[in-house]
C-alpha cells in the first residue's frame, strides 16, 4: 500500500510547510509533491502540483450540473472530500506521495481538507506530520509546549493524530521538554523532530530525519535531533 505523508502546521500557518515537505520529498525515491490551498478562487492557476479547495468544488459542482450524480444529493461529504482524497493521491505515477495542507489545524478554512484527511486515514496508509513552533517567552525565561500540546489535541479532535511531529524552537529542547511534549501529545519520543533558527541547514536535517520516520528509506541516525551538526561561533 502507498505511503501518504501529508503535513499540516499546529499553533500558526506561518510555519513554512512548502520548504519542509520538500525536503523531506527529495530524500525519498519516487515520492509525488502536492500543495493544497484552503481558499475558494477559482481562476487561480491550477498546475500538477498545485490546487484550490474553490477549483475542486467548482468541478463537483459542474459535474452535477452536467448530470454525473444522476440528481443525488451533492455534499462536503462525501463528494468534495472525495475529489480531494482523490487529487492528493491518484494524479500520480509515484509510489509515494507527499502533500501539504495550506492554513492551521483548527482553522475554518482548511475544515473540509482535514476532513478529507480524516476519511483517507480510514482507507490509505496516511502519516500526518505536525509543523509547530515552540516559542521561548522572555517574561517567563522559558520554552513553552503548551501551544504545540494543544495544537495536537485539536488535530486529534478532527480525527487527525499526528504521526510525527516537527518542532521549529526558539531555543534548544532538552530532553525532559521533549519527555513532556511526547506524554502530553501522545507522539512517540522517536517521532519528534526540532530544530533551532541557528542550527545549520536546520530543516534539511528535519527532513531527512522525516523522510526515515514516515518512508523508512533515509539512512539517517534514529531518534530527535537534539543538537546542531556543527558549533556555532
Amino acid at each position: 500500500m502507498k505511503t501518504h505523508g501529508i503535513v499540516v502546521s499546529g499553533v500558526h500557518s506561518g510555519m513554512d510547510k512548502v520548504v519542509l515537505a520538500k525536503e523531506i520529498q527529495k530524500n525519498v525515491k519516487d515520492c509525488s509533491y502536492k500543495y493544497l490551498d484552503p481558499c475558494l478562487n477559482v481562476l487561480k492557476e491550477e498546475t500538477g502540483e498545485y490546487k484550490t479547495i474553490g477549483q475542486m468544488m467548482n468541478e463537483v459542482l459542474l459535474r452535477e450540473r452536467k448530470g454525473d450524480y444522476l440528481g443525488a444529493t451533492i455534499q462536503i461529504t462525501p463528494h468534495i472530500t472525495e475529489a480531494i482524497r482523490s487529487w492528493l493521491i491518484n494524479h500520480t505515477n509515484a509510489s509515494k506521495t507527499m502533500s501539504v495542507i495550506g492554513g492551521n489545524v483548527g482553522d475554518m478554512e482548511n475544515t473540509v481538507a482535514l476532513e478529507a484527511v480524516r476519511e483517507m486515514r480510514i482507507k490509505e496508509n496516511v502519516k500526518v506530520i505536525m509543523y509547530a513552533p515552540v516559542p521561548y517567552l522572555s517574561a517567563a525565561q522559558e520554552l513553552k509546549t503548551k501551544p504545540v500540546q494543544h495544537a495536537v489535541k485539536e488535530a486529534g479532535r478532527l480525527g487527525i493524530p499526528p504521526f510525527a511531529l516537527c518542532l521549529y524552537c526558539d531555543r534548544e529542547l532538552d530532553e525532559s521538554q521533549i519527555d513532556k511534549i511526547a506524554l502530553y501529545t501522545g507522539v512517540p519520543k522517536s517521532n519528534i523532530v526540532w530544530h533551532t533558527h541557528y542550527s545549520p541547514f536546520p530543516v534539511e536535517q528535519s527532513g531527512k530525519k522525516l523522510a526515515e520516520l514516515v518512508y523508512g528509506e533515509t539512512k539517517v541516525e534514529q531518534g530527535v535531533i537534539t543538537a546542531p551538526m556543527m558549533e556555532m561561533e
